[in-house]
């Protein structure tokens, strides 16, 4: 507590009372509630995303290792809403930082391999696993849900195989590719909204290729938020390049590997979460390739 009160007293406030959130401080001030939170990341982040007038954050002091931001109350409003409003300010983000860089043969050639061999290894897995499940005289109930949706799983990573394929061919013909700063973990719980939109947690923010944003968000949202229409207002304002696409459908369909623990209820509910988002996500693409395989260069029919 001194050393909170130490930090604040920098700032000229004075603590009533504080409590303690995940790795963050809630403080209530005789000015009001601040968020203090430990610095992580790039202490010029803030500076470079108001140089490319990008300035969807909360302003907030620095103090000694802490940034003290003022506690918004937000709004109540539908997280589709939210998601609206997450997806301009992604496009923005992206459009405000985009810059070009080389593409290095060698480095796609990895990339490719590395994809190639964690799709080779995920159909191992659920192989092995369908085969021992199978000789079985009773299967538990995650098993049996399993085998039930093993064409699904199937499927979806022959789709991610014949995607990747199709994106190393592509790639390796270019010579330069689209770089923009990623805001790292977007998802509804990260925009706050009040009079105005701001998106908080930067500190895992990184330069990549743009498809990593969206990619986070659909996995982190998918359940509770309708994509389709959210991935249309996104590349209505900053489209994928036909590589960036191609990439983002290979992530988008590799599921993970669900390894069973003995808990019959919670291993039945990973294999159901994993169904769930391998169907959902197979009329994601669908519809959207539907939708956009007429005027769109950048889209493709599955």
């Amino acid at each position: 507590m001194s050393n909170i009160n130490n930090i604040v007293d920098k700032c000229n406030i004075r603590i009533n009372k504080y409590e303690e959130k995940s790795n963050i401080k809630i403080i209530d001030t005789d000015k009001g509630k601040y968020i203090l939170k430990e610095k992580k990341g790039d202490n010029n982040l803030y500076k470079y995303l108001s140089n490319k007038q990008f300035n969807y954050f909360l302003e907030h002091e620095n103090i000694d290792n802490y940034n003290i931001f003022p506690y918004i109350e937000e709004e109540k409003i539908p997280n589709q809403e939210k998601g609206i409003d997450l997806v301009y300010l992604l496009s923005i983000l992206h459009n405000k930082t985009l810059y070009y860089s080389e593409v290095i043969l060698d480095d796609v050639k990895k990339q490719y391999e590395n994809l190639n061999g964690i799709i080779d290894s995920v159909n191992k897995f659920y192989f092995e696993k369908q085969d021992t499940i199978e000789q079985r005289i009773y299967m538990s109930p995650e098993e049996y849900l399993l085998i039930r949706n093993t064409s699904l799983i199937y499927s979806s990573l022959t789709f991610a195989k014949n995607k990747l394929k199709e994106w190393y061919e592509y790639k390796i013909t270019q010579k330069k590719e689209r770089v923009v700063l990623l805001h790292n973990k977007p998802c509804i719980e990260h925009l706050l909204v009040d009079d105005k939109k701001r998106l908080i947690s930067w500190e895992e923010c990184r330069r990549d290729i743009p498809i990593y944003d969206f990619l986070y968000f659909y996995k982190k949202n998918y359940q509770e938020l309708e994509m389709t229409s959210l991935f249309d207002i996104y590349q209505s304002k900053f489209p994928y390049t036909k590589d960036e696409y191609l990439l983002f459908l290979v992530f988008l369909s590799i599921p993970e590997k669900i390894e069973f623990t003995g808990h019959h209820y919670n291993d039945t509910q990973k294999v159901y979460n994993m169904i769930r988002y391998l169907d959902l996500t197979r009329k994601f693409i669908s519809k959207d390739n539907k939708e956009n395989k007429t005027k769109d260069e950048n889209k493709f029919e599955e």
